[in-house]
């Protein structure tokens, strides 16, 4: 017999699974659970290729968080993951999209960074866009990011440089535009701040910008979230996007050193609904 006035206390449904996480870094598919119906994403492209021979860093790749999709339990949906632009000469390249649930209504998609301009040839736009040159022959602004333009945006615009023989500017990231390369002498920009995210459970900042390079004078730092240094000098080598993050390579001080390749994306989906905040209150 019931002693409490019939009431019942509450009783949460069975969950299936619900908070399932699911990181792609590489191409590829996901399953979603049974009975899922909403999921969050987070999708983070290849970040650009640091600039070559007083080179600017790297864009970020794009950087986008979303919640509250709807998708289908039971459901295998096509993750595409971007890889990070390399860094060759005399033309560094762009990061390359990454996209989920791809080829399906909800496909959601992230620019790749844009690549740093070198003595050669000019910067990118891209989810962040590249910095420019410090060399007196290169690119002296900055490029655009959250190209093509997508609501909430996905990244920001690359440092710029002073007329001449100067620092190079930084690599816009998601969360800040990259830093400006000042009249030599000078330190060259760093990278622009990457976004945290906590899909995984944990804080992890994704899409920093890659530092600025310059043959005289001090390189520019990598921005938070995986943004590689900018090289200094004939000895000075820059450094690689750190790989999922979607960091943006550093830029090359000197024609001798290789500028930074871009860090790769990835693609994170969290299953949110089995069942959440839905109680029976009887038998």
């Amino acid at each position: 017999p019931r002693t409490n006035g019939g009431i019942i206390g509450k009783r949460n449904v069975t969950s299936f699974g619900k908070c399932t996480v699911t990181s792609k870094t590489s191409s590829g598919s996901i399953t979603t659970q049974p009975g899922t119906t909403l999921a969050r994403t987070l999708v983070v492209a290849g970040g650009g290729g640091g600039g070559v021979n007083g080179g600017g860093g790297g864009g970020a790749g794009g950087f986008r968080d979303i919640s509250n999709i709807s998708v289908c339990g039971n459901t295998s949906y096509t993750m595409t993951v971007g890889g990070g632009g390399n860094s060759c000469y005399p033309t560094s390249s762009s990061g390359t999209n990454s996209v989920a649930f791809a080829c399906t209504p909800i496909s959601i998609t992230s620019a790749g960074g844009g690549r740093g301009a070198g003595s050669e040839t000019g910067n990118a736009t891209g989810g962040s866009g590249g910095g420019a040159s410090g060399h007196p022959s290169g690119t002296k602004t900055g490029a655009a990011g959250n190209t093509p333009p997508v609501s909430p945006p996905q990244g920001n615009p690359g440092g710029t440089s002073q007329p001449g023989d100067t620092p190079s500017g930084g690599g816009g990231g998601a969360g800040a535009s990259g830093g400006n390369g000042p009249p030599h002498p000078g330190t060259s920009g760093a990278g622009g701040a990457g976004v945290a995210s906590d899909i995984t459970g944990s804080c992890v900042t994704y899409a920093g910008g890659g530092g600025g390079g310059d043959f005289y004078c001090a390189a520019g730092a990598g921005g938070s979230g995986g943004g590689g240094a900018g090289g200094t000098g004939p000895n000075g080598a820059a450094t690689a996007g750190t790989a999922n993050t979607g960091g943006g390579g550093g830029g090359e001080g000197s024609a001798t050193q290789k500028a930074g390749n871009g860090g790769s994306g990835i693609v994170i989906v969290k299953e949110l609904d089995k069942a959440s905040g839905v109680w029976r209150l009887g038998d």
